[in-house]
């Protein structure tokens, strides 16, 4: 199908970013074409994860020059995002 990639992620055509939220956010084919369609690529990920008290780094990989990249775990990101929006949650 045109416009998806081998996750069939649709990029809408009106869209202006692409916000990646995950532990280990790697949709490298997904972010190229969002690149491509000149949409700014943001990732919301800690880089890593706690385990048995030991915090193990995993880098982004997807990552690129112009990207934003937000270290932080999803819900506190998000929640400060709706907060700078003014938005209700």
């Amino acid at each position: 199908m045109p416009g998806r990639d081998r996750f069939g992620m649709p990029l809408l055509p009106e869209a202006k970013a692409l916000l990646v939220i995950g532990l280990h956010a790697d949709r490298r084919e997904v972010q190229a074409r969002a690149r491509a369609q000149g949409m700014k690529v943001f990732f919301v990920d800690p880089e890593g994860l706690w385990e048995n008290g030991v915090f193990k780094a995993y880098p982004i990989e997807g990552a690129r020059n112009g990207d934003t990249v937000v270290r932080q775990a999803a819900i506190p990101a998000l929640e400060r995002l709706c907060g700078l929006l003014r938005l209700q949650v």
